[in-house]
């Protein structure tokens, strides 16, 4: 798989993670700039869609359900 992958992944696992504790602030009713928070989310689709982008180009057939199967489809074994 491409060296572009391990990247490709941090910046969504990073973007995710931010999203993630924006919402942890929304459940427990703690104040968030929403146009922030719909940055954030904006920001982890597009890196979801490079990624996935990047997996097709090397494996046009590839399919995945969750992470797990992603990353066992790039060899990314923690």
């Amino acid at each position: 798989m491409s060296s572009s992958c391990p990247s490709a992944l941090a910046s969504l696992d990073h973007s995710l993670a931010v999203a993630y504790e924006s919402l942890r602030k929304l459940e427990a009713a703690e104040s968030v700039d929403m146009a922030e928070v719909i940055q954030q989310f904006e920001t982890a689709a597009a890196s979801a869609q490079k990624l996935h982008a990047l997996v097709s180009s090397e494996i046009p057939h590839a399919s995945w359900e969750n992470r797990e199967e992603l990353d066992a489809l790039i060899g990314n074994n923690p």
